[in-house]
């Protein structure tokens, strides 16, 4: 029997399969841009102080208000700029299209300095307290040995309670709306409920 030597097989590359082109994603997801919404006296737009209510244009009045917390506003259309003139320095928001940004005073700027000088004052009299009441203990037979804790904490607290109250007062964060949006909110539940409890009862009349 005479061996006749195998021809090498070749292979054919196979050719590759359509693919679908895929949209790019600039296509698929419109532009920021087209997106935003301009300050303009048309629109709703949340209320930059309370963060709860909407401000809108006051009739025959080229400025805009809260329906929560009744703060009235002057708008500058060229900047996209919303002043609160209720108060000196008046704050100011930049509209960048989608929320208000760049919360300032006017003419003031606070930097990391008045950050700073706030820490400082909070934390350097209660760490002097602190030192004082640990190196110069009181008796332990004393009746007030917590005299000294007591007082460290208060010191904190009153230091603290400054900064916040400073805070309120230069971003005017409107307490007493929020508290009357609390008791009309309890006023609106207890309504509620109520009167489901006089739908219930009645149903309960009706079945029997």
């Amino acid at each position: 029997m005479i061996a006749t030597p195998h021809s090498p097989t070749r292979t054919l590359p196979t050719p590759p399969l359509p693919t679908k082109s895929t949209p790019t994603l600039s296509l698929i997801m419109p532009s920021s841009k087209i997106l935003a919404v301009p300050l303009n006296y048309q629109g709703v737009y949340p209320c930059p102080v309370c963060r709860v209510g909407k401000i809108r244009d006051m009739h025959l009045m080229e400025a805009m208000s809260c329906d929560f917390c009744h703060e009235i506003f002057t708008v500058n259309l060229e900047q996209q700029q919303l002043k609160m003139p209720s108060r000196q320095p008046p704050l100011t928001w930049r509209w960048n299209g989608f929320n208000w940004t760049e919360t300032q005073l006017e003419g003031v700027e606070l930097g990391w300095g008045y950050a700073l000088g706030a820490i400082a004052f909070v934390l350097f009299p209660t760490i002097i307290i602190g030192i004082v009441a640990y190196n110069f203990p009181l008796d332990p037979h004393a009746p007030i040995t917590w005299l000294p804790s007591i007082w460290t904490c208060l010191t904190f607290l009153l230091h603290f309670s400054i900064i916040v109250w400073l805070l309120i007062e230069i971003y005017q964060i409107p307490l007493g709306a929020y508290w009357r949006g609390i008791v009309r909110w309890r006023e609106v539940r207890a309504t509620v409920t109520s009167a489901r409890n006089f739908q219930r009862n009645s149903v309960i009349r009706n079945g029997e």
